[in-house]
């Protein structure tokens, strides 16, 4: 049924390896790793409306008495969403149409735009004061900047830049450390490490272009660190705001 579903995956059927080609042109990919790759979006789509719905209902609760609170949740639900509905629109729409080059600016720039609102809720609300909203504030400022020069900068520009935009970017947030860790469980600090670590490996495998399976792999990654990063918010932020 998946394979009748997404007729781009079709023996014969050229589109969704040339799309992958577009992102990665240096080898080309055969059909096992696109349908892997298609069950990994369709995962990553489902784990995102999941776990969307069951911060919506962790903090019904308290959401009218905390509306900044509530709304940092929500926030880090939208970035998440954008992510996986990004990528999961870029990567399984066959190449060769116009929307193309734009879903795949929106790819990565919904990858800033998802680093930002996962600061929210730990550097907004966990965190706060001086050093976590002044974080928050350089973050997303540093965020849209990132998200604009990938809507509008030039198409072709290489990736290694933006991954390491995204790796700056993500990392900066060390320096909450001491006081997450004060605040925070230790499984929910553990968490939050756990989900900057599986990011960071996935994006060896993101740029090592000759591996089979290298896409997918990334992709599977992405999946662990969202979902590490999910349990944290879910489990120490989203019951208390």
């Amino acid at each position: 049924m998946l394979l009748r579903a997404l007729p781009f995956l079709q023996p014969g059927n050229g589109t969704a390896r040339q799309g992958l080609e577009q992102s990665h042109p240096w080898r080309d990919y055969d059909r096992g790793e696109l349908i892997a790759d298609a069950i990994l979006h369709g995962l990553g789509l489902a784990f995102g409306l999941v776990a969307c719905g069951m911060l919506v209902v962790a903090i019904l609760p308290w959401g009218g008495r905390n509306p900044l609170g509530a709304l940092a949740i929500l926030i880090y639900a939208a970035g998440l969403m954008a992510m996986l509905g990004c990528s999961a629109l870029y990567n399984l729409t066959p190449s060769g149409t116009p929307r193309k080059d734009i879903l795949r600016r929106c790819d990565r720039a919904a990858i800033f735009i998802m680093i930002a609102g996962t600061y929210t809720p730990f550097a907004g609300i966990a965190v706060g004061g001086l050093l976590g909203k002044g974080l928050l504030a350089g973050v997303w400022v540093a965020a849209l900047a990132g998200a604009a020069k990938v809507l509008v900068g030039q198409p072709r520009h290489r990736q290694g830049i933006d991954v390491l935009l995204y790796l700056l970017l993500g990392w900066c947030g060390v320096v909450l450390v001491g006081p997450l860790s004060a605040i925070l469980s230790p499984r929910g600090l553990a968490l939050l490490g756990a989900g900057g670590v599986l990011y960071t490996a996935g994006t060896v495998f993101y740029l090592a272009c000759r591996l089979p399976y290298h896409y997918a792999i990334w992709h599977a990654f992405v999946l662990g660190g969202a979902a590490c990063h999910f349990i944290a918010v879910l489990r120490d932020i989203a019951p208390v705001g």
